[in-house]
């Protein structure tokens, strides 16, 4: 963040009343202490769900969802 904001930010806090304040003040600091979330990485993910997944293996799974909507396309041909 830079200084100017942070500058405009006290200078907005110095319109408030001291209890307003010390509420704001609590609040920043609880939301400080949070743990800082990290973003999900796919190495951290990656082999973690048993083979085959659902009973099914992968290729097959996309063998027939490609086939399901190849099927549809063509259904949806015929229709028009």
């Amino acid at each position: 963040m830079s200084f100017n904001i942070l500058d405009e930010l006290l200078k907005q806090a110095e319109l408030l009343t001291r209890k307003e304040q010390l509420a704001l003040a609590v609040r920043l600091i609880n939301k400080a202490r949070l743990p800082e979330i990290q973003p999900l990485q796919w190495k951290d993910i990656c082999g973690s769900v048993p083979c085959p997944a659902l009973g099914e293996d992968a290729q097959n799974w996309v063998s027939r969802n490609r086939a399901e909507s190849d099927s549809g396309r063509e259904d949806a041909m015929t229709l028009r």
